[in-house]
C-alpha cells in the first residue's frame, strides 16, 4: 500500500512536470512534433500528444525516485514507513509475501508492454506531418515491435557499453536489424526517451526475476526491526 501510495505520488509529480514542459516547448515553438500535433487539433493527434506526455512523466517520476534515494535530504524522512513496510512484512506469511511482490512486478511489465503498445499505436495514427519529424510512415504493428526492439537494444547499449561500438553492436544488430534513424533533431531526443523508457522496462524485468532475492533481502531487514516499532497484540 505504501509502495502505491508513492508510486501515485511520483506519478502525480511527473505529470505536472511533463505538462509544464510540454505547454514550454509548444509556446516557444521549440519541437516540429508538437507543433505538428497542435495544428492538427484531431483525437489521433491528441492521443500521441497524451502518450508522449505519459511517458515523459513516467520518466521523470523515476528520476524523481532515484534522486530522493541518492539525497535523502532532500526528502521527508521515510524511516516510520519504512518500519511499516518491515512489519508487514513480518506478519505475512513468506507465500503472501511473493504472491505480492511478484504481483506488483507482473503489473509493472504489463503497464510497460501497454506503454509501448500505446506509443507505437497512437504513432502509426498520428498526423503525416508529425510522422516526417520523426522516422516517417510506420504501420501500428510495425512501430510497435520496433520501439519495443529499439527500446530493449538501447537498454543493452547501456548496460553493456563497456563492450566498445564495434562488439555493442553485434549484440543490439541481433535485436533489432535495421535501427531507427532520424534527420531531424525531434526523432533523435525521441528516440533516446524510447531507449531510457526500454531501458526502464530491462530493469522491471530484472527486478521480477529477482523476487525471491529481493524478498530474502526484505526478510533480513524487517528481522531487524526494533521491538519496540512492531505491533502490539490485539486485546
Amino acid at each position: 500500500m505504501l509502495g502505491l501510495i508513492n508510486l501515485v505520488r511520483r506519478t502525480v509529480e511527473g505529470s505536472i512536470i511533463s505538462f509544464v514542459i510540454i505547454a514550454v516547448v509548444a509556446i516557444f515553438g521549440l519541437s516540429e512534433t508538437i507543433n505538428a500535433l497542435l495544428a492538427d487539433i484531431s483525437v489521433a493527434s491528441m492521443l500521441f500528444l497524451f502518450v508522449i506526455a505519459v511517458v515523459l512523466a513516467d520518466l521523470i517520476g523515476r528520476f524523481i525516485a532515484i534522486l530522493s534515494l541518492t539525497f535523502p535530504d532532500l526528502i521527508p524522512d521515510l524511516g516510520e514507513r519504512d518500519m511499516k513496510r518491515a512489519s508487514l512484512i513480518q506478519r505475512l506469511r513468506p507465500g503472501q509475501t511473493m504472491a505480492l511482490l511478484s504481483g506488483a512486478y507482473a503489473a509493472r511489465l504489463v503497464m510497460f508492454l501497454v506503454i509501448f503498445a500505446l506509443m507505437g499505436t497512437s504513432y502509426a495514427f498520428a498526423p503525416q506531418q508529425a510522422q516526417q519529424t520523426l522516422f516517417g510512415d510506420l504501420g501500428a504493428l510495425e512501430a510497435i515491435e520496433t520501439f519495443l526492439r529499439e527500446g530493449i537494444a538501447g537498454s543493452v547499449g547501456y548496460f553493456l557499453f563497456f563492450l566498445g561500438p564495434r562488439d555493442l553492436q553485434t549484440i543490439t544488430g541481433a535485436i533489432i536489424a535495421e535501427p531507427l534513424a532520424s534527420s531531424t533533431v525531434n526523432g533523435d531526443v525521441f528516440l533516446v526517451g524510447i531507449r531510457l523508457y526500454g531501458l526502464a522496462f530491462a530493469l522491471s524485468v530484472l527486478r521480477t526475476l529477482a523476487t525471491p532475492l529481493i524478498y530474502l533481502r526484505a526478510r533480513r531487514r524487517a528481522a531487524n526491526l526494533p521491538a519496540s516499532a512492531e505491533p502490539s497484540p490485539a486485546v
